[in-house]
């Protein structure tokens, strides 16, 4: 099952609550133990800081939940009404896309080098969904003293959010091992696991 992949419902539910609070303290020494039988020293060591790493990519991500969470509704009343809430929808969204990718770019370097291409592809897929959200949000806004409002108009935002709610926040996790037991014990990952597959 994918983890991190983003249902919008899930989202805009229990995602929202789950995540919101998720790596604003440290992470306690003892809540991450990556550790397995027959590792030497040195493959503990290794592992500890992957976990350590993934951890932080997740707390990164989680800031787009955190975006997601303070989302405005549509207000459908007018046509001028869906199209002012459905740009500030998108600017929320924007928001929430902007932050992950800052702490993405934040991160240090990945102790495995699989972890700093997983990291780069994230980068690039959120950075292209922002530049589509920001075109549709200056498409709204310019229509919005439109007297002439269509349906076209009116379903702008229904493409972003569309990419938004099929995001897989861990994608390439899965097909690194290192990665694959990071993210089994670090805990905001399982955090986002456990919410986004219920």
């Amino acid at each position: 099952m994918r983890p991190g992949k983003l249902g919008f419902l899930a989202i805009l539910t229990g995602l929202c609550v789950g995540l919101a609070g998720c790596g604003r303290p440290p992470v306690q020494q003892d809540a991450i133990q990556p550790g397995g039988p027959g590792l030497s020293q040195v493959e503990v060591q290794r592992q500890d800081a992957t976990t350590r790493w993934a951890n932080d990519y997740c707390i990164a991500v989680g800031s787009l939940v955190d975006g997601l969470a303070t989302m405005p509704t549509v207000d459908p009343s007018t046509p001028r009404r869906a199209v002012q809430t459905s740009s500030d929808l998108l600017g929320s969204m924007i928001g929430g896309l902007d932050n992950a990718v800052r702490g993405l770019r934040a991160l240090p370097a990945s102790p495995v080098p699989e972890g700093d291409s997983v990291r780069a592809g994230t980068v690039t897929e959120l950075t292209g969904v922002r530049t589509r959200a920001a075109a549709a949000k200056q498409r709204l806004d310019a229509a919005s003293n439109d007297p002439t409002i269509d349906q076209q108009t009116l379903g702008e935002a229904s493409a972003p959010l569309a990419e938004v709610s099929k995001l897989d926040l861990l994608a390439g996790f899965d097909a690194v091992p290192d990665l694959r037991t990071a993210v089994a014990h670090a805990p905001v990952c399982q955090q986002l696991t456990v919410r986004t597959t219920r």
